[in-house]
């Protein structure tokens, strides 16, 4: 197959669980003989270098560059991938239509973090019966309650996709909920065997530290336990203020994330994922079981799904509304919390060996028997069977005249 990531995310480096997901998708899918594109921004959140630098990092992860004579274009491959990362955004929807028009994909696939759905259009015109939507942040859709910028002419477009695939079962039941949008449920496999600790390490450690994922409870829980160590680890999320507020905390350690998950689990002790709103799944808390890492997390969203049924699922007010004026994505207005519950998890956890021992091993035996399950190939699988969308719907109104056609020769029976 000709696959074609049309995504307005930056694919390297991938800090952030939907881009990291995709970005191993497709790896595996070039791993497996198809022929992989991908287009997206050269630069996104995490990067605010210089186009040279940008380039240098992407050389030192491991990245191969490629002439390719466009404008506005930084071409790499990368595991078998070629990417075609766009350094300007007003360039991103053309070259969507560019790669199409040279590749003929039989799939183009477009994830839900696209503010104003501008991939997501340029992908139904340039290959119209072949669209595949992925769901991952739901704030991202453009329907249901949390979503940042609601939108019935944007439904209409996700309608028009040959197929939707929901990363959890919580993307799934929200689909259907709030859209009644059908969907195939793919857990992405994106989990390496990992050795349990063989220590504990010494940190409370909290990944992409910000408003929308709990960052008062994190500072709270460090300023209530001044003689524990707690590591800070900002992404995409997390403003220069939330940056200083981390800062002047003596018992916070800031540091920068790493593309091995296992560099910074390997410090933690405990992982913390106090999350504000209604999160798709939550891959770093099963890599953090994997791992024996006890999490306490909040009882939201897809994070109760990835607890795999291990305490500690912690209540949360959650996030109601958002401000948009003034700002580059919408910022949170946060509710106050109740600190007890999460503190007194932490603490036990801290006080009591035996009991971080006990949650160690029943978190790693969990998260095994998960990942275990998961299939390598299933988004594999669901292409090679998808059919395109005008068959698609050929089928369905071929299959609904034959139904009337036998209720006709029946008398309305059938």
């Amino acid at each position: 197959m000709r696959i074609l990531l049309a995504q307005n995310m930056i694919h390297l480096p991938s800090h952030g669980g939907a881009n990291k997901s995709n970005r191993l998708l497709m790896e595996r899918l070039a791993a497996r003989g198809h022929e992989v594109h991908v287009v997206a921004p050269f630069s996104g959140a995490m990067r605010t270098t210089s186009p040279e630098e940008g380039t240098a990092e992407l050389v030192r992860r491991g990245a191969r560059l490629v002439e390719t004579g466009r404008p506005g274009e930084v071409g790499y491959g990368h595991e078998g991938v070629t990417v075609h990362a766009v350094t300007e955004p007003s360039l991103l929807a053309r070259r969507v239509a560019d790669v199409a028009a040279g590749l003929a994909p039989d799939w183009t696939l477009v994830p839900s973090d696209d503010p104003g759905l501008v991939v997501l259009g340029a992908a139904l015109r340039a290959t119209p019966e072949r669209v595949v939507y992925l769901v991952h942040t739901l704030q991202q859709l453009p329907f249901g309650p949390g979503a940042f910028y609601p939108s019935a002419a944007g439904v209409r477009m996700v309608r028009r996709a040959a197929g939707v695939v929901a990363v959890s079962r919580a993307a799934q039941d929200y689909c259907l909920r709030h859209a009644s949008l059908e969907s195939t449920l793919i857990y992405p496999h994106i989990y390496e065997d990992a050795d349990p600790q063989a220590s504990p390490a010494p940190y409370v450690t909290m990944i992409n530290p910000c408003g929308y994922k709990g960052l008062p409870i994190f500072l709270a829980l460090a300023d209530a336990c001044p003689d524990a160590p707690f590591l800070a680890v900002p992404t995409w999320g997390t403003t220069d203020a939330e940056r200083a507020a981390l800062a002047a905390r003596p018992n916070i350690a800031v540091i920068p994330p790493s593309d091995d998950i296992g560099e910074i689990l390997g410090r933690t002790k405990i992982l913390l994922m106090p999350s504000l709103w209604d999160e798709t799944f939550g891959y770093t808390c099963v890599e953090a079981m994997l791992r024996g890492v006890p999490v306490l997390a909040s009882d939201v969203g897809g994070l109760a799904e990835a607890k795999l049924g291990v305490p500690y699922l912690l209540p949360v007010n959650r996030v109601e509304r958002y401000e948009t004026a003034g700002h580059a994505r919408p910022s949170p207005v946060l509710p106050a919390q109740d600190l007890g519950p999460w503190l007194a998890a932490l603490r036990r956890l801290l006080d009591d060996p035996d009991h971080h021992r006990d949650l160690a091993a029943r978190s790693r035996q969990a998260a095994r028997r998960f990942t275990d399950g998961l299939e390598k190939d299933a988004l594999e699988r669901y292409l090679t069977t998808l059919t395109p969308a005008r068959q698609a719907l050929s089928g369905r109104r071929a299959a609904l005249a034959r139904l009337a056609a036998a209720r006709a020769r029946t008398g309305g029976t059938a």
